[in-house]
This record gives structure tokens, C-alpha cells and sequence, in this order.
């Protein structure tokens, strides 16, 4: 099951994360430290290496985003 998840609705690039950003998604944040997700909203803002949902700021190298991937 994680694997389907993975493969079908991981945000590896920022373009992805700007997609979900412009359209309202809502994005998963997971930390693979911990093996658990520690935030889901709406993209508040971002640049390049970090993005703030939920007023709390993650960064794009050390967690795993989930969303809706941009049209290709």
C-alpha cells in the first residue's frame, strides 16, 4: 500500500509543489526520521528549500511530500 502511494502521488519536484501551492491542495508532509506524517494543509508559501504549512516551515531535502503531481 505505501509503495502504491509513493509511486502514484509523491511531489518530487518543485514544479509538482507549486501545482498543488496555485490550486489550493492539500499536501502530506511525511518525516522519514520519525516513520509518520507530521503535517497535512493547503501550502501557505515556499521557495526552494523549504515550505510553511499549517505556519510551520518544512524542509524540501529532509521530508517527503504527497499530493496531486502536475499535469505532464
Amino acid at each position: 500500500m505505501t509503495l502504491l502511494k509513493i509511486k502514484t502521488k509523491s511531489l518530487v519536484l518543485n514544479k509538482d509543489l507549486r501545482y498543488n501551492e496555485k490550486l489550493g491542495l492539500p499536501v502530506e508532509v511525511y518525516c522519514p526520521n520519525s516513520h509518520r506524517t507530521i503535517a497535512f494543509g493547503r501550502i501557505e508559501t515556499m521557495n526552494d528549500h523549504f515550505v510553511v504549512i499549517n505556519s510551520e516551515k518544512h524542509s524540501i531535502a529532509d521530508h517527503f511530500f504527497f499530493g496531486c503531481p502536475s499535469a505532464i
